[in-house]
């Protein structure tokens, strides 16, 4: 009798363990958390958020400025509006330099297009008929009827681009043009210039600053080192990919902070026995 009454009580037990209530219900097994996705790289519209002024026809001078580093720089594409192979690949640099380390110490400033109406266009010319690239105020700017503007700075697109250097005051500007296929340069420039020819397949070539020239103004009077980069004129013809495997390297090199002596130095480095041209 005994055994009888412990073993109904064992049973009782046992049942009163593992048999759930009816209100009771069992939770679903935890799934497991996803792995955390990588952050997507900016596009450049999510960054190309600035202007710097408009056209002649109030079309936007759009910038985009990246980084926070100490060596600054200034991009400048289509200045010609026939000329507008350096917008793809401006805009290219945009979604390519924040995947790399290549812009590490750097804060640049890109403008793909300087001349939107001549772009819209199709034209060298602003919708006024002004050459941009004859219109800076330097000594060797020129009257030309109308062709270099009434006086100096007389465009709202050069003005834009003066603004630009006075406000962020870049350390080396680079322009993108067509169709001479070299790299110019004004101003102490002609290292950064054989640094970006050693990795493109354009010679460095020095062409003289024209009158009313970003290099007259920008380089030769004002010490700022500047690159003319000048493409061959097919190289509006290339797929963007093509374009920028050929010539992206060069604007890489362009914006690619110089060592510690030369920075400090603060001067061009002419190889010894070279005069600076």
């Amino acid at each position: 009798m005994q055994r009888t009454l412990v073993g109904m009580l064992l049973v009782a037990t046992t049942w009163g363990c593992t048999t759930p209530s009816r209100s009771y219900v069992e939770p679903p097994p935890l799934a497991a958390q996803p792995p955390a996705l990588p952050a997507p790289a900016r596009s450049v519209a999510e960054v190309a958020s600035r202007v710097a002024g408009h056209s002649i026809e109030t079309r936007p001078i759009a910038y985009t400025r990246l980084g926070e580093g100490p060596c600054r720089a200034l991009l400048l594409g289509t200045i010609h509006g026939n000329e507008a192979a350096g917008t793809p690949l401006l805009e290219r640099l945009l979604i390519e330099l924040p995947r790399t380390a290549a812009g590490a110490g750097v804060s640049i400033v890109v403008v793909p297009v300087v001349n939107p109406d001549g772009h819209a266009r199709g034209s060298r010319l602003n919708a006024r008929g002004v050459d941009l690239n004859r219109n800076f105020p330097c000594a060797n700017w020129r009257e030309h009827r109308t062709r270099h503007g009434v006086e100096p700075a007389s465009e709202p697109e050069t003005r834009a681009i003066i603004d630009l250097i006075d406000r962020y005051r870049p350390e080396r500007i680079v322009s993108i043009h067509q169709p001479i296929g070299c790299v110019d340069y004004d101003g102490p420039g002609r290292t950064l210039a054989e640094a970006m020819a050693s990795v493109c397949d354009l010679p460095v070539r020095k062409l003289g600053a024209r009158p009313g020239s970003l290099g007259a103004y920008a380089g030769e009077e004002s010490g700022i080192p500047t690159i003319t980069l000048e493409l061959p004129g097919h190289a509006s013809r290339l797929e963007d990919g093509v374009l920028w495997d050929r010539y992206g390297p060069a604007l890489v090199a362009a914006i690619t902070p110089p060592p510690p002596a030369l920075r400090a130095a603060g001067a061009d480095a002419t190889p010894t026995g070279h005069a600076a041209e």
